[in-house]
Parts: structure tokens; C-alpha cells; sequence
């Protein structure tokens, strides 16, 4: 089961909870909004015409104190609410069940294919990062020198991120593939700014590299819809809806119907179908890009869609044994090929020695004595490397690999270059001093008339004498290898089996979602949450309830006409309604106001079972009895007043 369906049957369940009416307004918050954050006081707009103010306010509550409506304060004071990521998911798919009609493929001509998938793209720009770096200049941007290397190594098209509205900070001669990369990084945690370069945040990139291809599909996906994409709620609507499970890898799909389908359920107006047509062929060209999706045109002269199989199925199978299998294939010619259940931990440990050629279904990596010496002057032994590939080789080292890597052995680290801290003097009768010290004979080597080389091991020692003679030294500024990296960590040889087997925290997001390159719309949820207010008697939900009579509410009466009158005032007051008697027939009405002139108020009439309700006006004449109707709460008996609920305002 994938982390969405978890997700979807807890939210299934926390539904059930719902009262109706709390159900049908977070249908329509969900609908007008989706997950993007309204104002307080932009709600009532949602209130259905037969729902009375009070209960349109208490199952708002409701929806607050359940926690599918989370409540935010902006710096300048504004109260903010929106459904939460997980939440909002979960009630598209219960409130807006869908089965859609897929197309034959016969004649379906394609306008985008996939491309290599998202994940082993990221896998290279965190490779990028662990070897190269990701330098930042005095501005805080990335020095572009790294941005165009970083580049170079994607296969992701610039073309595919066209008409997303990506809001970069970046020049526009910036490459878009390498800024998304670096941006989506920094929003899963996997990359951290110091004050010179962006760096890799080593144990969040330990527990990525232990997720497998669904819960990094499941995790980046979640990530980019919220990210990128234009920005209203229809959109937001139309990629939530395309990755339900509804839509089963390998089948098409037509654009046009989906469309449709979203306005007759009100995800979206009739008025903005050209615009959302073209911003979801937008949508999903990036998905094509990232190698999870196909696009199309019918035979129909339609646009249509279908998911790649890197979509895991809404039933995931059980690889036999239960284990990923941790294998590699190396060839004779030394190409190393990487099967798709592979953990990506034994990836990434390969990369370490190898070069990376290609990521998309089976991964190929190629061994090169330069990335052997290279992998050597970190620390790895060619004996290590060598017994790592003859642990995870399927069906054994080949001999000329063995061979080859052998001689490559032989040649690395017959000579080395090694960086040595030196002692500079202003001028030579300091150096000749220096040269004559007693105490620190053995300590220094004279390199020249004004340079010594220094031991490291007693660098204490010659401080402390240099001092005492007057001549402390100043501190240079250290080069980057003499920073401790988190880099250093992670690249090393590593037994995903026994990583696994370790018990550790599971891959999470940043408790700050709207990290990254720029502000995402997911801003809000960053923001402190606010605790809905709990009400402790009636007295706070109905202030004025002493004043008015309890015959009022416990039953239907005939009344003299300004009794008749004060009942409205008052329904309309706590935005409430009232039950009629009318030629022996009960009803219920929803009064607005009290009209001007003669006395009469106008209202909703509801329609009992099967009826439509109608907006009606009525005089003191037209009912023979009247009760006004109070919403009853569990904490209070069905008669009083009010109960203790919170409301929004």
C-alpha cells in the first residue's frame, strides 16, 4: 500500500465522522477552493440556501475542530483557513467519485513521450552537488558557471517546463531543468544553503536513497503539483484528479472529457475551459518530461493522456522475499547495469566509483581508471572497490574486468599530492630566528629564506612558542577541503541490506513546506496554526438566549402578530430558522429579512423530500402556528439553545 492510499483510507474514515452538513460544506470549500487558503469572512459565499447561518457556522467548526480546515494568521493580522495537504486529497477522491472512460489507443498520435524519470534526474544533481558543489555568490544565487555544468548533465527538456509560470529568481538565461532541480531539492530537504554553497543534507539524503521508486513517485508528485503549475483551484483540481488511481497506468485518457467532467461536478466553470485546457496540456508535457506520463492526440483531434508505469498501481505487488534485489550486472566491456528493483542506496555507492551514463528504466554506469582515482583519493581503497563489485555482481566479476581493475589498482597512488600548511615570516631576520629556536627544532622545515613547512601534529607547540618570542601568527583563510562536508559521509561504499536492516527514521518533508529557490503556495501551511475556540455554555453561542422565552422553542404556537414578528427578528438575528404550520401542513423556513413597509419578511422555504425549495415572502396571515428552531449539540439537551461547539469569527 502507497503512503496516498494510507492517506485516502484514514481520510475515509475521518469523514464517516462528519456530520452531513459539515460534509456538504467542506464538498463546497473543497470544490472553490481546493488546498489553496480564503480569507476569513470569504466563506459565507459557499453557505448552501438551505442551510441556515448557524449551522453553516457550527459545521465550519466542525470541519475546524476535525482538522479538515486548519486556521492561519498572517503578519498583518488577516485569519487565513484551507483545507491541509492529505485532507484536501482525500476529500477530492470521497466527495467527487469518479470513473472515467478510457480511449483505444488505435490512431492515438504522440506529441510528448516520456522522458527519463524524475527521480534518477534528482539522483544526478544530488551526485552533482556531493562532487562538484553548488557555490553561491555574494548575492546568494548559485555561481551560473554551476548552474550551466549542472545543466549539461540533465535530460530533462527545457521545452517540457514551458508554461508552467514558474516564478525563478533567476535570469531568464538561466536554465530552467537545473533551477526546478535545485529548487525541488531544497523543498524536500535534501539540499541545505550555508553561507557559501548549497550542500547536501546528509542524513535526509540517507533516508531518500532508502525510499524505492513508488514512495519517491508518490513523494515527488505530491511535491510538484503543489509547486508548480498555474495557481488556481481548477488547476489544482485537474492534477490532484489525473494522479487518483482511477486512471490505471497504460491507458489513455481524453483531456476534453476529463474537462467536462470536472464542470458538471463544479470543480471548474464553463468560463475558463479554453484556459484550463491549455494549462493542462502544460501540466502534462512537465509529467511527460519527468518520465511519468505520454501525450497524445485521438483520432478525434483531441489532446489525451496516459501515466507511464513509474505510476505504481493502485495495488502494489509484493516483490518475492519481500527485499528489493541488491544486484548489478557488470559487463565484460565495463559497463555496469543496474536492474530496476535495485535499491537506490547501491546506486548511489556505485556512482561513488563508476560514471553514471544513463537513468531511465535500467540504469548503466562505466568504469573508468579516472573515476577509480578519483573514488581512491576519497578515501576509498581499489581492494575495497573491487570486493564491493564482487559482492553485489550477479553471476560474478568477469575476469578482464577483474584483470583490468587490477592493473588500474597497481598505478593509483604511486604518487599523491598533499597540502601542507605553511609558515610565512615578514622578513628573513624573523626567519632566521624562527630557524634557531631550540624549542622547536623538529617542529619546522625551512622551505626558503622567508617559509617553513609545519608539522601539523605540533602546530599547539608552535603557536604557543611564537607567541612567547612575540611573533603569533595570524590564521590564513582554510580552503574547502579543510571544511568538514557533509559530502564526506555520504560518499562511501555501503551495504543496502544492512542500512535497511538498521533501524532509523523513514524519509520525511521539512516541517517548513514552503522551502526552496522561491515562496510555493503552500506559504500558509508554514504559518503557526490557530486552535479552534471551544464555547462553554450557550450563553457564549447565544448571547441574548436569556432574553428570549423558552415557549419560543420547545413547541409550535399561534401568536399575536408582533410576537409573530419578534420570532423572526430573532431567528434572523442568530441566523437560525423557524418551523411553520400552514393549512395543517409543517414546514420549515429560512427567513432573511424583514421587508419594508407592511409587515413582511422574505426567506427560503424548504422543500420537504423530493421538493425543490423556492424563496418565498410571507405575512403574519399566511402560518397558523410557529416554533423557532435552534440547532441542538450533543454537550446541551435537544431543547436548549445552543451547545458547545466553537465557531469561525
Amino acid at each position: 500500500m502507497t503512503m496516498n492510499d494510507r492517506r485516502t483510507r484514514n481520510g475515509d474514515a475521518e469523514l464517516q465522522r462528519l456530520s452531513g452538513q459539515a460534509c456538504e460544506v467542506l464538498k463546497r470549500i473543497c470544490a472553490a477552493h481546493a488546498d489553496h487558503p480564503f480569507q476569513e469572512g470569504k466563506e459565507d459565499s459557499l453557505r448552501p440556501f438551505e442551510m441556515t447561518r448557524a449551522e453553516f457556522r457550527l459545521a465550519l467548526s466542525e470541519l475546524w475542530r476535525e482538522g479538515w480546515l486548519v486556521a492561519v494568521r498572517k503578519i498583518g493580522g488577516a485569519k487565513l483557513f484551507f483545507i491541509p495537504s492529505g485532507r484536501w486529497e482525500a476529500a477530492q477522491s470521497r466527495l467527487f467519485p469518479i470513473n472515467p472512460s478510457t480511449l483505444s489507443s488505435d490512431g492515438i498520435q504522440l506529441s510528448a513521450l516520456a522522458g527519463q524519470g524524475l527521480a534518477g534526474e534528482l539522483f544526478r544533481v544530488l551526485l552533482f552537488a556531493a562532487e562538484e558543489g553548488l557555490p553561491l555568490t555574494t548575492k546568494g544565487a548559485v555561481h551560473k558557471k554551476y548552474v550551466n555544468l549542472l545543466a549539461a548533465k540533465l535530460q530533462l527538456n527545457e521545452g517540457n517546463l514551458q508554461g508552467l509560470g514558474l516564478r525563478s529568481p533567476y535570469p531568464d538565461n538561466y536554465p530552467l531543468p537545473a533551477i526546478l532541480a535545485i529548487d525541488l531539492l531544497l523543498h524536500l530537504g535534501l539540499l541545505e544553503r550555508s553561507q557559501q554553497a548549497y550542500s547536501l543534507a546528509a542524513p535526509s539524503v540517507e533516508n531518500w536513497l532508502r525510499l524505492d521508486d513508488s514512495e519517491m513517485f508518490t513523494l515527488l508528485l505530491d511535491a510538484v503539483s503543489r509547486r508548480y503549475g498555474r495557481r488556481t483551484a481548477a488547476d489544482r483540481h485537474f492534477r490532484c484528479l489525473i494522479a487518483r488511481p482511477e486512471h490505471i497506468p497504460g491507458r489513455w485518457y481524453s483531456l476534453e472529457d476529463t474537462i467536462g467532467w470536472m464542470e458538471a461536478q463544479g470543480l471548474s466553470a464553463p468560463g475558463e475551459r479554453d484556459t484550463l485546457a491549455e494549462a493542462s496540456i502544460a501540466w502534462l508535457n512537465c509529467l511527460a518530461g519527468f518520465g511519468w506520463c505520454e501525450v497524445g492526440i485521438s483520432a478525434g483531434e483531441t489532446p489525451c493522456f496516459r501515466w507511464t508505469s513509474v505510476k505504481p498501481p493502485a495495488e502494489k505487488p509484493m516483490l518475492k522475499g519481500g527485499q528489493a534485489a541488491e544486484r548489478i550486472i557488470v559487463q565484460p566491456d565495463l559497463e555496469v547495469l543496474v536492474p530496476e528493483e535495485t535499491p537506490y542506496r547501491l546506486r548511489w555507492s556505485l556512482a561513488c566509483f563508476a560514471e553514471l551514463a544513463q537513468c531511465d528504466c535500467m540504469w548503466s554506469f562505466r568504469l573508468t581508471r579516472e573515476r577509480l582515482a578519483w573514488a581512491c583519493g576519497r578515501g576509498m581503497s581499489p581492494q575495497e572497490i573491487i570486493a564491493w563489485l564482487e559482492r553485489f555482481t550477479d553471476n560474478g566479476l568477469p575476469g578482464e574486468v577483474r584483470a583490468v581493475l587490477g592493473q588500474w589498482s597497481r598505478d593509483i597512488g604511486r604518487t599523491a599530492l598533499a597540502e601542507t600548511l605553511v609558515l610565512t615570516c615578514r622578513n628573513e631576520q624573523d626567519a632566521d630566528l624562527i630557524a634557531g629556536h631550540p624549542r622547536l627544532q623538529g617542529s619546522l622545515e625551512r622551505l626558503g629564506p622567508r617559509h617553513f613547512g609545519v608539522n601539523r601534529d605540533r602546530i599547539g607547540l608552535i603557536r604557543k612558542e611564537l607567541a612567547s618570542a612575540g611573533m603569533a601568527p595570524l590564521e590564513g583563510q582554510p580552503s574547502r577541503s579543510d571544511e568538514a562536508t557533509s559530502e564526506d559521509g555520504l560518499l562511501r561504499l555501503s551495504s543496502p541490506h544492512s542500512a535497511e536492516s538498521e533501524p532509523g527514521p523513514r524519509f520525511a518533508l521539512p516541517t517548513v513546506p514552503a522551502a526552496g529557490l522561491w515562496y510555493g503556495d503552500d506559504y500558509a501551511a508554514a504559518l503557526p496554526k490557530e486552535m479552534p475556540p471551544t464555547l462553554k455554555s450557550a450563553k457564549e453561542l447565544w448571547p441574548d438566549s436569556a432574553d428570549v422565552p423558552s415557549m419560543w422553542i420547545k413547541e409550535r404556537r399561534r401568536y399575536h402578530a408582533s410576537t409573530n414578528r419578534l420570532i423572526m427578528e430573532q431567528a434572523i438575528k442568530w441566523g437560525t430558522k423557524v418551523r411553520l404550520t400552514m393549512e395543517e401542513r409543517t414546514c420549515e423556513f429560512i427567513p432573511s429579512r424583514i421587508l419594508p413597509g407592511a409587515w413582511r419578511v422574505s426567506g427560503y422555504l424548504l422543500g420537504e423530500s423530493g421538493e425543490t425549495s423556492q424563496e418565498r415572502e410571507f405575512s403574519d396571515g399566511d402560518w397558523d402556528k410557529i416554533q423557532l428552531v435552534v440547532p441542538s449539540f450533543p454537550t446541551l439537551p435537544p431543547s436548549a439553545p445552543g451547545g458547545g461547539c466553537g465557531m469561525m469569527g
